[in-house]
Formats: structure tokens, sequence, C-alpha cells
């Protein structure tokens, strides 16, 4: 099935995640068959029961505009949305109401073990044509959530809004391929967004494993590796996001990530702080790791954990977007939330 996308190559919330923090309780949500009118929602936002479209559908209400939850089926609505029914996004005749704007945050998220043609179905076929029935609804502005990972898991030196892609497996293929793809179906009014890693409470992937372990008070052999990464709150998207549909003229692409960065053993000492505990970083020669990462087939982790990807989120800060808190914040809060949970 279609998935909120996740962006920072770990497997996304998806369904699972019932709502935008923040939603009205309760109150059964307005529901618009696809094809249907709908009279002032001029804004449709996919995947919006995951993790990244239900942050943005949040964002988006918070500040009053008229709002579609698109989504695939009855089983997971988010309270208090008017909904849209979309179906399978890959289905032949795909039809939208008149809208101003669409939001495309459904996709795949990175795992392994995922066929090509998987992939294509998922984070091209349905991107292409959700782009086609956005135009033909009269849409002015698609936004595509595509992932930074287009740039690789590692990079050597700043990464830019103009640095040449580089993926480095399926995924990030599919993704890239859904980026060209879709702006030959809608043409002028697409803007691309490449989120970082995307953090902040409930955030699935790496995190939620390193939680965990630091939870049950398991040592991370980790204090050697000295690195640089950028990450993302989901909020901070979602306003960049929010930015973008706004701006008089969107950028074509752009990078979504905060403007600090944060090293492996940083990143989990804050984590340890908010869950009240101690991180224990015993430093093993990360060669070591890396060689034992192969062993275990978990090289791409390896990657994520010790390489270096630092984002320059120049065309999000022209826009007057700013991060809400600090990166070490966010993990913290993260954290806390972890606590509250389980």
């Amino acid at each position: 099935p279609l998935r909120d996308t996740d962006a920072d190559g770990d497997t996304a919330a998806g369904d699972a995640n019932t709502g935008a923090p923040g939603a009205k309780p309760g109150g059964a949500p307005s529901e618009w068959a696809a094809g249907g009118a709908a009279t002032g929602l001029t804004v449709l936002v996919t995947g919006a029961t995951g993790y990244i479209g239900g942050g943005i559908l949040h964002i988006l209400r918070e500040a009053g505009i008229d709002v579609l939850a698109g989504v695939r089926s009855t089983a997971s609505l988010p309270a208090g949305a008017t909904v849209l029914l979309t179906g399978d996004l890959t289905g032949s005749g795909l039809k939208l109401p008149p809208m101003e704007a669409v939001i495309h945050a459904a996709g795949l998220g990175h795992r392994r073990g995922v066929a090509t043609e998987t992939w294509r179905r998922a984070n091209v076929d349905a991107a292409v044509n959700l782009a086609r029935a956005a135009r033909e609804a009269g849409a002015k502005r698609f936004i595509l959530i595509s992932t930074a990972h287009v740039h690789g898991r590692v990079h050597q030196g700043m990464v830019t809004d103009t640095t040449p892609p580089n993926p480095m497996d399926a995924y990030a293929e599919s993704k890239l391929q859904a980026e060209h793809d879709v702006a030959a179906a809608f043409g002028p009014g697409l803007c691309i967004i490449r989120p970082v890693a995307v953090i902040g409470p409930g955030c699935p992937g790496n995190i939620q494993l390193l939680l965990k372990l630091l939870a049950r008070g398991i040592p991370l052999p980790f204090g050697a590796v000295q690195n640089r990464r950028s990450f993302i709150a989901r909020d901070d998207l979602a306003r960049i996001v929010r930015a973008a549909l706004q701006a008089p003229a969107m950028p074509e692409s752009m990078l979504a990530a905060h403007w600090e960065t944060i090293s492996t053993p940083d990143l989990i000492r804050a984590l340890a702080q908010g869950l009240g505990t101690e991180a224990r970083l015993p430093a093993c020669p990360p060669h070591i790791l890396a060689a034992a990462s192969a062993m275990l087939g978990r090289s791409a982790m390896w990657q994520s954990l010790s390489g270096d990807f630092v984002a320059n989120p120049a065309a999000a800060r022209a826009m007057d977007w700013e991060p809400a808190a600090s990166l070490a914040e966010t993990f913290q809060e993260t954290a806390r939330y972890y606590n509250t949970t389980t």
C-alpha cells in the first residue's frame, strides 16, 4: 500500500498514524468521493494519515487554509478533517474536485527487499497519475515531497539546492524518477521539496531503534564517530511546505533541513537526556564497525550513522522560514514523547 513518504531512508509510519497532532478530538470527518464537488476546499494533501502528511495537514489547518485530507480508504481517518477518498492513486480514471493546489506526501518509504517495479508503482506511477489529475482539476500548484536521499546517504561537502543528484539505491532512484516524470506531467507550477531525515515525536526509522537501545541501557559503540548530519523536525518541514504554498513564486526545487548539523554521538546524548538516562558511548574504531555492518548486510545503516550529509536550505531560508527549535531540543522532545508511549 502507499504510505506517507519518509524522506530520510527509513521506513515511514504510513497509515499507522491515525491523524495529525492537534487535530480536533472526536468528530466524524466529512467525506467527499473522488470526483465530487468540494466548494471552498482548495488544497489536497495526500498521505494525510502518515507521519509527514499528517504534520502538513495540521500546520495548514492551523494557518486557516482549507484542506482536503487525501486518504486511500476509510480504515484510518484524521479526526476533524474533510476527507477525500482517492482510492489507489495508480488506478485509471482518477478524478479530483476543483482545487488550487496539491501536496503529494504519499509514497513507499525506504526499506529492504522491495522489487524495482514496486518502487516504481508506489513512488513514480502514483505521483504522475496524481499530477495529471491535479492539472485536469485546475490546480495551479503541485508540491511534491521527495527526499534529499536523491543526493545519496553520504556526501562530501555541502549539499545545496542545485547539487546534482547521486541516488545510491532503488528507493532514491524511484524518487528522482518521480521528480522528472511529475515535472513532465504537471508542467509549470511544480515545487519539489527534498527533506533530509525527518525527526520529531513519533518519528519512524533508526531513531526509534536508538531510543529502544538507550532505554534498555545498552552501550552504543559510536563514541569515535566524528561526523555532521542534517535533520529537520516534522513541523518545520510542514512550515516550509506552507511557506512554498503561500509564496508569490515557488522555487522549482529546494532542500528542507535545519540550518544546524549534529554528530551521531551528540544526537545520542540528546536522546539520552530526553529519556533521563545516560548515554554510554564506547569508542569502537569506525573501521571495525564498518566491517561488522558489511558482514551483517547493514552497510547502508552504517553510512547513515557514520557519514557526513550537510544540507544548506538556502531557498527555504529565502522564504523567511526558520526552525522552531534547535536539533538537540527536538531530539530531546522526541525522546520524552517516547517515554510517554512505551
